[in-house]
């Protein structure tokens, strides 16, 4: 079985600037699911967004989630099978606090905070796929998009200061529930670490700093864990990592 996996490309030193791009290829990976990565950035999935597949019959399945949970079934469950319902349901829990809050956040800071924006600019040619004179002419509509997003789920009804704080909150609850653990459930990692490893990067490997990047690294075991989990999946991808200080 082998499929084609649609998603943005490697940046910053990560497999890909979306976490559940870069969620779902560890999951490939992870499942020991054969896949081709497309090289067409402008293929468009049914709901419009990145990641999507192709299955080995012609299939499109968008929504990173869904494409796992149709894999995991397919195939036998060969990543989450051995949790216990009660695991399964934390696991679900942290991960839509990930996917749908703490994602949100770190949105904001990429493409509407000044700092941020400033930084995530020269990255933006390489995420869209396009040359950058038309990433200028894109940008501002694409910043626009992203505003009313933010404002329709709600987040963005906020300052920037309760942004972050909620934000800070959904680290530190990461943080004291992974403790150390090397993983999240049991003596492999599962789907839940591999969107805890997907947000962590996101938030720390970009060459600057953001609010939710200082808080991080406070939390010496989730970086650990991101550093864990890229070694494991992504040696191509690894080089060596400086020390960070900080407490679990």
């Amino acid at each position: 079985m082998s499929v084609t996996l649609y998603k943005f490309g490697p940046t910053m030193g990560l497999p890909d600037p979306s976490p559940f791009c870069f969620k779902l290829e560890t999951y490939l990976r992870m499942a020991g699911v054969e896949y081709v990565v497309a090289s067409d950035k402008r293929k468009k999935a049914p709901t419009g967004k990145r990641p999507f597949i192709v299955d080995e019959n012609g299939k499109v399945v968008a929504d990173s989630g869904l494409i796992i949970a149709g894999l995991e079934a397919k195939n036998g469950n060969p990543v989450d099978g051995k949790l216990t319902l009660s695991e399964r349901a934390e696991s679900l829990a942290f991960q839509r606090m990930m996917e749908e809050h703490l994602y949100w956040a770190l949105v904001y800071f990429r493409w509407i905070d000044p700092a941020g924006v400033k930084n995530w600019t020269p990255f933006l040619k390489d995420v869209l796929g396009m040359p950058g004179p038309i990433v200028t002419l894109v940008k501002p509509f694409a910043q626009r998009l992203v505003r009313n997003q933010l404002g329709g789920h709600g987040l963005g009804r906020h300052s920037p200061k309760t942004i972050q704080d909620l934000a800070i909150a959904d680290i530190r609850a990461l943080a004291h529930w992974l403790g150390q653990k090397e993983w999240g459930f049991g003596d492999q990692p599962t789907i839940f670490d591999a969107s805890l490893s997907a947000h962590v990067g996101e938030i720390v490997s970009p060459p600057w700093d953001s609010p939710l990047a200082v808080e991080t690294r406070k939390h010496r075991n989730l970086v650990s864990h991101f550093e864990r989990m890229m070694t494991r999946y992504y040696p191509e991808l690894r080089e060596p990592q400086e020390s960070t200080s900080g407490e679990s």
